[in-house]
């Protein structure tokens, strides 16, 4: 079976700005609206569910809470200094300075959808404990409405 929990409908939703550095269009600092999308397969377990939909969404909400409305810093990016309270991230010859209280501090090289999907999948997973009963878990990261990248791992 498969549970799915789609971020508009359900409103796990958050604006946030970031960059891709070197390309053309989206290497300057731009923003969008996101959705966080899940689907988990498995059999249905104790309580007759596969996983209990609040804690998810609770979960995922959670997620988007930390990434709303704040600057995407991808802190594997060689480009990225930190100095006391101030974030500096250069991209395309532009040098860009953030306080560092508007930025998410993201373990990526790229904050790009994938980058993100990635990074939420491996937060989800070490955080919330699935039953013995789901197989695999799938996670959605929606750079607005109708794109979007999905990511996924067998347990």
């Amino acid at each position: 079976m498969r549970l799915e929990i789609n971020g508009w409908s359900s409103k796990i939703t958050f604006s946030a700005t970031h960059i891709i550095p070197g390309h053309q269009k989206c290497g300057r600092l731009h923003g969008h609206d996101y959705a966080i999308n899940a689907a988990v397969f498995g059999e249905v377990g104790a309580g007759g569910v596969i996983v209990d939909f609040i804690s998810l969404k609770g979960f995922l909400r959670g997620v988007a809470d930390e990434l709303d409305h704040k600057i995407l810093i991808p802190m594997k990016d060689s480009s990225v200094e930190i100095s006391g309270e101030t974030v500096r991230y250069t991209s395309c010859g532009k040098h860009y300075s953030f306080p560092k209280v508007d930025c998410a501090l993201l373990d990526l090289e790229v904050a790009s959808a994938e980058g993100l999907a990635e990074y939420v999948l491996r937060d989800l997973l070490s955080k919330m404990k699935f039953p013995a009963n789901v197989k695999r878990v799938e996670l959605g990261v929606d750079e607005g409405r109708g794109q979007g990248v999905w990511t996924g791992l067998d347990l």
